[in-house]
């Protein structure tokens, strides 16, 4: 009897030290939130004796480095990063000769022709999105590997272009990242300069561009379109020659420009 009392006891003791344990915690955790949420609020509120007497560096050191928030991060409108894709091309105009085109802003374009449109086409927002991509690529070749697609490579295999970037010390990744994009936007400035000259294009070029808006505070003293683009320029492509259905979309898109 007394064992099976003494094992009754200790099981009691055991629970009664848990149901302690707990109710410790949850005080911790209770005291903890209030004194978190108060020094918030101190620190939200108007200047005053209150606040004062909290010490305004104090609440400084212990709100700065965790909680700041700048308005940049919570106004709805607010665009961290623009990003601009140019291309160009040289287009054959007789058996000898090679007229080269301007420069044309394929992401400006698309802005004014997706301003009140809810529900554009996907060839309207490609230009944006590889905008986005190339230059996340283009960063990550560093300026070694930046300075090698600066080469012409028309006529030349994408292999050379491969083995450049990695003798110029590109990590694997982030060669493959690029040349699966280098791929893309030839392909794409192929079609989009071929609609625009409507003459058969030989060769293409692009850049990239990213500019980064100004802080909310210095907003009203400068604009995002004063800001520069740092551009990244890839040296020329042979063109590509795309099917009849996708040179069909591309002829349609800049027609209704």
């Amino acid at each position: 009897m007394s064992v099976e009392g003494g094992g009754s006891g200790g099981s009691r003791r055991a629970d009664v030290a848990r149901h302690d344990w707990r109710t410790t915690l949850v005080l911790v955790l209770a005291s903890l939130a209030l004194v978190h949420s108060a020094l918030l609020a101190l620190w939200l509120a108007p200047s005053g004796p209150v606040r004062e007497a909290a010490g305004g560096s104090l609440l400084a050191s212990y709100v700065d480095p965790y909680f700041r928030q700048s308005w940049d991060l919570l106004e709805p409108s607010s665009q961290r990063v623009d990003e601009s894709l140019w291309v160009r091309a040289r287009v054959r105009v007789g058996k000898d000769e090679v007229r080269q085109t301007p420069w044309l802003d394929v992401t400006r374009a698309d802005l004014t022709r997706t301003r009140n449109d809810v529900a554009p086409a996907r060839v309207h927002l490609a230009g944006r999105r590889l905008a986005t991509n190339l230059n996340n690529a283009m960063f990550g070749l560093g300026s070694s590997g930046r300075r090698v697609v600066l080469d012409s490579y028309v006529g030349r295999p994408v292999e050379e272009l491969r083995d450049a970037l990695q003798g110029a010390g590109v990590p694997a990744d982030a060669v493959r990242g690029y040349l699966d994009l280098d791929t893309m936007v030839t392909r794409f400035a192929s079609l989009y300069t071929q609609a625009y000259a409507d003459q058969r294009v030989v060769q293409v070029q692009y850049r990239v561009g990213r500019r980064i808006v100004p802080p909310h505070e210095q907003r009203d003293a400068e604009r995002v379109t004063a800001v520069d683009f740092e551009w990244f320029d890839a040296g020329w492509r042979r063109a590509v020659r795309g099917s009849a259905e996708a040179q069909a979309a591309f002829d349609s898109y800049l027609a209704d420009a």
